[in-house]
């Protein structure tokens, strides 16, 4: 009797323990969701300098700048696109994503006034 009522508390608790971690395993390849929001947002402020600079017609060389980025994170394009694929076939977690790096280009705009 002991025993099945700790076989019972351990199968309802399982799920419990199971899900507390919260996060699903991420395919081989991807970037984690906190490391994507700081590589968007650096990505969103290159682009910002490009678009700059081409109203200044000012010559920048785009895919330099880009693969700077990358650098800065240690991945690849082909590694941020794949995980910006990911990323857009799962709306909730894209939107939460963008939600977070819209928060960090409001406080670097703040720390620049």
């Amino acid at each position: 009797m002991m025993k099945q009522k700790i076989i019972y508390t351990f199968l309802i608790s399982l799920p419990v323990f199971c899900s507390c971690n919260g996060k699903e395993d991420l395919p081989k390849n991807i970037i984690p969701e906190d490391k994507m929001v700081n590589v968007i947002t650096e990505v969103e402020l290159t682009q910002g300098l490009i678009k700059l600079k081409f109203s200044n017609q000012d010559s920048i060389n785009q895919q330099e700048l880009f693969g700077q980025v990358y650098d800065e994170f240690n991945i690849t394009k082909e590694q941020f696109n794949e995980s910006l694929t990911y990323y857009c076939q799962q709306p909730k977690l894209m939107e939460g994503i963008y939600n977070k790096v819209i928060n960090n280009l409001s406080e670097k705009q703040a720390q620049d006034q």
